[in-house]
């Protein structure tokens, strides 16, 4: 989930427009808030010169167009704040998510600067972009419902990378209160429903279970033939009918589950595990079962909430021996690392792209200056070098990017984009893939290390069983 904003940046008859954007983009790039300045990524200009470049651009639009701004109304910069939820995302996707929001929002046209900020509770980027465009012909439009674009923008990249998006009750006629209480009682029923998937395989018996449930704040009620529950310590005022949570949770089949792990009614039909291969699951719920020192350890460290993640996970997998459970860790973890590699390479390459395109804008931009100054006798180019200091320091330095490039003939700046825009796309494919992948394998190596932790598994051993398997292996060839 991610709140933005937007807002002008204005000339100021106090300063000049260089120093105005120097004391702005420092800020920004605070390596205090930045950490050293990791999270900082631009778009055509460099982080350390951006103000520089920004500046340069508005005297080659003055010259092209003729057209000047009292300070009060002349916008030389827009800053735009991208927000988000704390602990949704990490400093590295705000930051990638920032840049994607500048780069579709501005449509490549503008100048750059993305730069995250970890200084506060939440995360949030501080975009600040050129108000005029590459060409330094145009200025950007800031239309009456430009937060609009930028927000369907941002709700759209948030959805994209798997993070909430603000909505409203699509209810219509529907007052607030009721729509609140609503959403009140589908939570009711939601922890209701985790805290006894949590509690079941814990308990031996169903005595037992309604024991752990008023242990855990809830109130219970066996009325005639419904079981009911009500969490008091929370302040709900209505008990929740059992029944009414799905077929997993009628009081038959709540009796059926004590001890085990869910196992969905809808799947209770279909592929049953080999007695003789459910080793590891029994092996993990006689442990749970026999509060052994074994358990005492591990619950020190973990929970019975991990527990019951873990026996869950395991029964729906499939997984009924350690070996499986190891290859099946390797491979996601193999798939993990590929994406982010495909990922790190599109990068690379879209980064020398960037680098080479703003290079040659820069060059185009400041090629007369520099041929003035070439043109220019000797006594002269002291003072002209002073007086166009950032243009030539900008077109020396294309020039050294173009003889570090090691092509004969410079690619155009339209072929650039296009080859820009189409790693853009394959980024994003490949970044909507990799976010499930690393959600996976997160969730895969906690449900190794609690198994591993849980039958203490220890490293020797672990390399007793591999290297007795290498040994089976070469026997059978």
């Amino acid at each position: 989930m991610s709140i933005t904003k937007i807002k002008p940046r204005h000339a100021s008859e106090g300063k000049s427009i260089a120093q105005i954007l120097k004391d702005r983009l420092d800020y920004n790039e605070n390596p205090d808030k930045t950490r050293d300045g990791l999270l900082v990524k631009t778009y055509q200009c460099n982080a350390d010169t951006a103000w520089k470049e920004f500046t340069v651009s508005k005297q080659i639009y003055s010259s092209i167009t003729g057209r000047t701004r009292k300070p009060k109304e002349d916008v030389i910069s827009y800053l735009l704040i991208q927000s988000f939820k704390p602990g949704e995302i990490t400093p590295e996707e705000a930051t990638e998510l920032g840049y994607q929001l500048a780069m579709e929002f501005t449509e490549g046209q503008h100048q750059f600067v993305v730069a995250t900020h970890t200084d506060r509770h939440h995360i949030h980027c501080h975009i600040e972009f050129n108000s005029t465009t590459l060409d330094c012909t145009h200025k950007f439009n800031n239309y009456k419902d430009t937060y609009r674009t930028i927000r369907k923008i941002s709700d759209r990249l948030c959805a994209e990378h798997g993070l909430s998006v603000i909505s409203k009750p699509k209810e219509k006629g529907q007052h607030y209160a009721e729509w609140a209480n609503e959403r009140r009682g589908t939570s009711w029923k939601a922890a209701l429903k985790n805290t006894i998937d949590r509690v079941l395989p814990t308990v031996l018996t169903f005595d037992d279970f309604l024991a752990a449930m008023r242990r855990e704040g809830y109130e219970v009620r066996q009325d005639g033939k419904y079981l009911k529950f009500r969490a008091v310590g929370a302040g709900q005022e209505r008990y929740t009918r059992a029944k009414t949570l799905g077929a997993d949770y009628t009081e038959e089949a709540l009796r059926e589950r004590v001890g085990k792990p869910l196992i969905h009614a809808k799947s209770r039909t279909g592929r049953t595990a080999d007695p003789a291969k459910i080793n590891l699951i029994v092996d993990i719920q006689s442990r749970l079962r026999g509060r052994g020192p074994g358990y005492e350890r591990w619950l020190k460290v973990h929970n019975l909430k991990e527990a019951a993640k873990t026996l869950t996970y395991l029964t729906e997998h499939g997984i009924t021996e350690y070996a499986a459970l190891e290859k099946l860790a390797a491979e996601q973890i193999a798939k993990r690392d590929a994406a982010v590699t495909t990922i790190r390479q599109y990068e690379q390459r879209m980064e020398r792209i960037a680098d080479l395109r703003t290079h040659i804008v820069n060059y185009a931009k400041t090629r007369d200056i520099y041929l003035q100054y070439r043109k220019l006798p000797a006594a002269k180019k002291a003072a002209f070098a002073s007086a166009h200091e950032d243009e030539l320091m900008l077109h020396r330095a294309a020039k050294q990017a173009f003889e570090e490039y090691g092509e004969k003939k410079l690619p155009a700046i339209k072929d650039l984009q296009a080859e820009y825009k189409e790693l853009l796309e394959k980024k994003r494919v490949a970044y909507a893939e990799y976010r499930p992948l690393k959600q996976q394998t997160q969730e895969l190596e906690t449900i190794k290390k609690n198994v591993d932790s849980l039958l203490q598994i220890d490293a020797a051993q672990q390399e007793r069983e591999a290297e007795k398997r290498r040994i089976e292996q070469s026997q059978a060839r």
